[in-house]
């Protein structure tokens, strides 16, 4: 199914809907093993250590860069951000990664969770540790460390999901880490996925595949969310190559996406 959502994003300004009922989902370094080692979208434990700076390295830049500067300048700061990390991570970075939890809206939670599988009841308990309501009713999001959210981002998931249970924003931004182009694509079955489930009955949406969500496609005449094209992601780059040109003003880009000036 496919939707069109037309709504300025000035007009979620005038939304109050600061319940922290939101978990967003963001994967860092875990490890799948039924992925193995050679498998495009992961590098084996070795390897995401080796060189200077690392695959890790590099991720928390941009970690730091885009989505944590989106995360902290979101209109609705009403969601929690449970950090997915490798148990087995060293332990140097593994205390850098913890140092986030300085941030407010900000859980490391220690687990592979394979495809997203045997995850659910730490993600559960760790929220109903912290969570600020009693609502029964929880919304998920899935993001990564090479993804942008734009400052409405959360108020919008929240009102598009009031009568759906499963959604996937169809229109993002493309922008190349390397040479700061931008593109724009439609996508029915993109990895921008939310869903909206019960404490009981949670809908985790890294326990499916993105391409397989059969969420209703939502198609925003003005794009909520950034994918990052770079050298680091195989499957990303085939994403560029299907964008269309969609040239923007840097000091645009910057207001559509808050990142932070290093």
């Amino acid at each position: 199914m496919k939707t069109h959502f037309h709504q300025s994003p000035k007009c979620f300004l005038y939304m109050e809907s600061k319940i922290d009922n939101h978990i967003i989902l963001l994967r860092i370094n875990q490890y799948w093993d039924s992925l193995g080692d050679n498998h495009p979208s992961q590098l084996s434990r070795e390897q995401v250590y080796k060189g200077n700076p690392n695959w890790l390295d590099i991720r928390l830049e941009w970690f730091e860069k885009y989505v944590l500067e989106n995360l902290k300048t979101q209109d609705d700061m009403g969601f929690w951000c449970f950090m997915l990390i490798d148990p087995q991570t060293p332990p140097k970075y593994k205390d850098k990664l913890y140092s986030y939890e300085k941030f407010p809206f900000i859980k490391i939670l220690e687990t592979n969770g394979d495809k997203g599988l045997g995850m659910d009841e730490l993600i559960l308990d760790t929220y109903k540790s912290v969570r600020n309501n009693t609502n029964n009713e929880v919304i998920c999001s899935r993001l990564d460390t090479d993804d942008m959210v734009g400052p409405y981002w959360n108020t919008a998931v929240k009102q598009l999901l009031e009568n759906q249970t499963r959604i996937s924003l169809e229109t993002v931004l493309l922008y190349n880490f390397i040479n700061k182009e931008t593109r724009i694509i439609k996508y029915s079955k993109g990895s921008f996925v939310s869903t909206k489930s019960t404490l009981d009955k949670f809908d985790n949406p890294r326990s499916f595949s993105h391409g397989s969500s059969n969420a209703l496609s939502v198609d925003t005449e003005y794009p909520l969310v950034c994918m990052g094209i770079h050298d680091n992601n195989i499957t990303n780059q085939n994403w560029w190559s299907a964008g269309r040109p969609f040239p923007l003003e840097e000091n645009v880009f910057n207001q559509m996406f808050k990142i932070k000036k290093i």
